[in-house]
């Protein structure tokens, strides 16, 4: 028998986010850097979807010491944008001209975490010595780690692959290894993508590796690779012990993945997939593209809205059509056909 005296229970507690140095997140869902994609524009739609950390395209340290005005563009902040903790990936070999770098992005441009890009495999980033290049040369590596975290007061993230080739059987990922010294040097949190940087994108992650590394403790590790879905995000995250995951080309026309997973993450059921949800965020993806880049929007945006619009019916007719559109106004009447001809009952 209930005893009516009694104080009702408390609600329910949300969990509490993770935390990178001093920099507390709300959850541990991070937007991924991708070229071409993670602009302004679209780190303000993922932080209001519930991104808890988003991420510039990765941005040159030499343009950037140099105070390239192009480099500059990818560092612009949007309103609500500025409310979610922002890093600046960069990447360079040199660790004087990484650090100048750093220093401007944190003191000129606002940011609130350095990540070094360590572990891009793109073969003309490769053959110039950066990016998971860095790999072949460990001392290298840590030194530019050493001289950007001393040159900075913000946390400094590596993200980077297990190694360069996968190792002969029998022996331990480079990155077992290489994670203590990485916290040696001062980084303050690694995102592991679990493939080697010789396979690229082929095959699937590897996410035992991200567990491998994280149970070591050596440092914290985010996870990155393959996630598709807000109950794989979940899953990654529990089984791999990670601080958080990252997630990077599942949310291409898909900025509302951020929000299924905090739903998730905090008990709640996630809203039904909702086509007019769709075409609201890809409009808004729109303007907001045109707001930081004015005509030269039209562009990226063919490729953009293809994203939108892929799982319609009639999707590749109405493509062809976006990608030969040069006139901002008529791709948004494109767009808008799209949904509605998916979508008749639809206002």
């Amino acid at each position: 028998m209930s005893n009516p005296g009694a104080p009702a229970p408390a609600p329910p507690t949300a969990p509490q986010g993770p935390a990178i140095g001093a920099v507390k997140l709300s959850n541990p869902f991070a937007l991924a850097p991708m070229a071409g994609l993670t602009t302004p524009a679209y780190r303000l739609l993922a932080a209001e979807a519930g991104a808890a950390l988003t991420e510039s395209e990765m941005v040159s340290a030499i343009a950037l010491a140099h105070r390239g005005q192009a480099t500059a563009r990818f560092l612009t902040r949007f309103r609500d944008d500025a409310t979610v903790p922002f890093a600046v990936q960069l990447f360079g070999k040199d660790p004087a001209t990484m650090a100048a770098a750093a220093r401007i992005a944190q003191d000129e441009r606002g940011a609130d975490l350095i990540d070094l890009n360590m572990g891009c495999p793109a073969r003309q980033v490769v053959r110039s010595g950066h990016g998971a290049a860095l790999l072949k040369t460990p001392d290298l590596l840590l030194r530019i780690v050493e001289k950007v975290a001393a040159s900075v007061s913000v946390p400094v993230i590596v993200k980077t692959r297990p190694g360069f080739n996968p190792p002969p059987p029998g022996q331990d990922p480079p990155i077992l290894a290489l994670a203590p010294r990485l916290s040696e040097a001062g980084a303050a949190a690694l995102t592991l993508h679990g493939r080697y940087a010789s396979q690229g994108f082929t095959g699937q992650a590897d996410w035992e590796i991200v567990r491998a590394v994280a149970e070591t403790g050596a440092i914290p590790t985010i996870g990155s690779g393959d996630i598709a879905s807000a109950p794989e995000a979940l899953r990654r995250l529990a089984e791999s012990k990670a601080l958080a995951v990252m997630l990077g080309r599942a949310t291409r026309g898909r900025p509302w993945l951020f929000s299924e997973c905090r739903d998730l993450w905090e008990g709640r059921v996630p809203a039904p997939p909702e086509p007019l949800r769709a075409l609201r965020c890809a409009r808004r993806h729109a303007l907001l593209l045109w707001e930081e880049m004015g005509p030269r929007s039209v562009f990226p945006l063919r490729g953009i809205l293809a994203w939108y619009i892929r799982e319609l019916p009639g999707a590749a007719a109405f493509r062809a059509r976006i990608n030969r559109e040069e006139n901002f106004p008529a791709l948004l009447e494109i767009l808008d056909q799209a949904f509605n001809a998916a979508c008749p009952e639809e206002p």
